[in-house]
């Protein structure tokens, strides 16, 4: 029963590292604009069809094509904040919200009209078999995904906590109108920030792409855990999107294999109003001061 309860926690950490790499993501973006992006996980979708044509359409090996997709996402973001988003700063929040939730079913509804809704394979970025290490069942893929999981983790905080950018980020959040009079390209550094963001989509998009096959709506629960362990950790929190993704991770695993799959979402989403009701600001997040 023990070997069966970490074989089912080491897939869920696996399964939890997509959920964090969205959340990152999600984190990165509301830290730099203030802005809840909700078609993250249809400009990260997007991503994936960029590479499953470069895949089999064009012929270019895996690895590149995997690269080609994901410098694509950085650059769809940085197009989408520059045409669409800079025009709203200073717009209600809500009027953000349904443009990002517009162009969620725009991206959707015209890769679908594109492509078609049947499943498309693409193939894994790491093709080695699975090895058994202790009676446990290890995927060279899951491991890449923690890995990359934790490399991109620590570069996001070495940007954020010592570079002039991630500076620059922090400032343009807590006054937009100051941080151009101090001289910061307000406008490059925002770029930066959405292409960052769905880059990192793109990559959990792509990792996920081998198990959920490529279609229009793949990414559309994977976005919504995503969602879930940014909030849990602390909607802000680098840590907070990493450590509340992999708990998640593993408790959606855990239902899944003891109650019933169909329970998953309902049971997270009680288990958040719960942890809220504790920490209404996340396990990470910390209180916002105002001056008055």
């Amino acid at each position: 029963m023990t070997q069966y309860l970490l074989q089912i926690s080491l897939a869920g950490l696996a399964q939890g590292s997509l959920y964090a790499l969205t959340a990152l993501g999600l984190v990165v973006i509301y830290n730099a604009s203030t802005v809840v992006n909700f078609a993250h996980g249809a400009m990260g979708m997007a991503a994936t069809y960029v590479a499953y044509v470069l895949i089999s359409q064009l012929h270019v090996p895996v690895p590149l094509a995997f690269v080609g997709a994901i410098a694509a996402a950085f650059i769809l973001g940085a197009v989408v904040q520059a045409l669409l988003l800079e025009r709203l700063n200073g717009a209600p929040i809500l009027t953000q919200v349904v443009v990002t939730l517009g162009l969620f079913m725009f991206l959707e509804g015209v890769l679908g009209l594109a492509f078609g809704y049947n499943p498309r394979p693409m193939a894994p970025p790491i093709a080695i078999a699975p090895v058994t290490v202790a009676g446990l069942v290890l995927r060279p893929q899951d491991i890449v995904q923690l890995a990359l999981l934790v490399a991109l983790g620590v570069a996001l905080a070495a940007l954020f906590g010592a570079t002039k950018l991630g500076l620059g980020m922090r400032a343009i959040t807590e006054n937009t109108y100051a941080a151009r009079l101090m001289g910061i390209p307000v406008g490059r550094v925002l770029g930066t920030a959405w292409g960052l963001g769905v880059l990192l989509a793109a990559v959990a998009a792509i990792l996920a792409a081998p198990t959920t096959s490529v279609t229009p709506n793949m990414m559309d629960t994977i976005v919504v855990y995503g969602f879930i362990a940014a909030i849990l950790g602390g909607f802000g929190s680098l840590v907070g999107a990493v450590v509340g993704g992999l708990i998640l991770g593993v408790i959606v695993n855990m239902i899944d294999a003891f109650l019933a799959p169909e329970l998953a979402m309902s049971i997270v989403f009680g288990l958040l109003v719960l942890v809220l009701y504790v920490r209404p600001d996340g396990l990470f997040g910390r209180k916002a001061v105002q001056k008055v």
